[in-house]
């Protein structure tokens, strides 16, 4: 096996543990975190001891996933059009606005909310009482969504994935990226996380 070939490997296997992870992060959200008590006071939750090492498991996969998704495109990036290289972009640039936004959460709320739990209310200037932070919050969310499309449908027209595991990344990514209740998310979530198992396992 060549030095190509192992690195073609290491990022699928990156994806697909990304994936997992991505799914196990956010299933653990509400068994160690106090999620119920949110609505009334967002910083509980932030400022839980949990909040760290939990979220820290969402920032890993999301590197993973940068780390893996190209693997998609460069096999075959001779059939892909221009649409599948602009979406491939997109979705790397969604994904690492993503990882700055997780690592944002994961260690600045906890730190910011020690001095000040208001900054860390779901009102407050640190989430979306701020329009600037509150616009790069889905400025991030639509770039990776519009990338994710952009690559399925690139990937549909030239046929060269799976049709099924490739529209559950078409629709899980924008639900996941965009959607504002968490129910909705969640499902995105679990559309995406399928999808990118999925076809990882094709592709190994």
């Amino acid at each position: 096996m060549n030095n190509q070939e192992n690195l073609k490997n290491i990022a699928l296997y990156s994806n697909l543990v990304g994936a997992i992870g991505l799914l196990i992060w956010w299933f653990s959200m509400p068994v160690f975190l106090p999620v119920s008590e949110a609505t009334e006071d967002f910083s509980k939750m932030i400022l839980d001891t949990d909040w760290i090492w939990v979220n820290s498991l969402g920032l890993m996969a999301v590197l993973l996933l940068i780390l893996g998704f190209p693997s998609y495109y460069f096999k075959d990036f001779h059939k892909y059009d221009k649409l599948g290289l602009a979406g491939l972009i997109l979705s790397i640039l969604g994904l690492v606005l993503y990882a700055c936004i997780q690592y944002y959460e994961t260690l600045i709320w906890p730190a910011a909310g020690q001095l000040n739990p208001e900054l860390i209310q779901v009102e407050g200037a640190l989430v979306s009482g701020n329009t600037g932070v509150a616009a790069g919050l889905l400025i991030s969310g639509i770039i990776l969504s519009v990338g994710y499309v952009l690559f399925g449908i690139s990937a549909l027209r030239n046929k060269i994935h799976s049709r099924i595991p490739v529209w559950l990344l078409i629709v899980g990514a924008p639900l996941f990226g965009i959607g504002i209740a968490f129910m909705v998310r969640t499902v995105g979530i679990i559309l995406f996380g399928i999808g990118t198992i999925w076809l990882t396992r094709t592709r190994l």
